[in-house]
């Protein structure tokens, strides 16, 4: 019994870690956004979009692992 309670709490605070990671990469990709819509240089705009594809990407990837782990 004890064992399953401390493989209890394992899993729960990997969860909490995940949507921790998760609410991370949402308040990047949130300030991407922000400097997305302040940029006028071009290059500015370039870098923008690529970092909110990246963001957008590690979001996807972290939410499918907790999906696939958690639910």
């Amino acid at each position: 019994m004890n064992a399953q309670k401390r493989a209890e709490k394992t899993k729960a605070r990997e969860c909490r870690r995940a949507e921790d990671e998760m609410t991370a990469i949402r308040g990047s990709l949130d300030e991407a956004y922000c400097h997305f819509n302040d940029a006028t240089d071009p290059d500015a705009l370039d870098a923008c979009i690529y970092e909110i594809s990246a963001l957008r990407s590690r979001y996807n990837t972290a939410l499918k692992h907790y999906r696939q782990k958690f639910i």
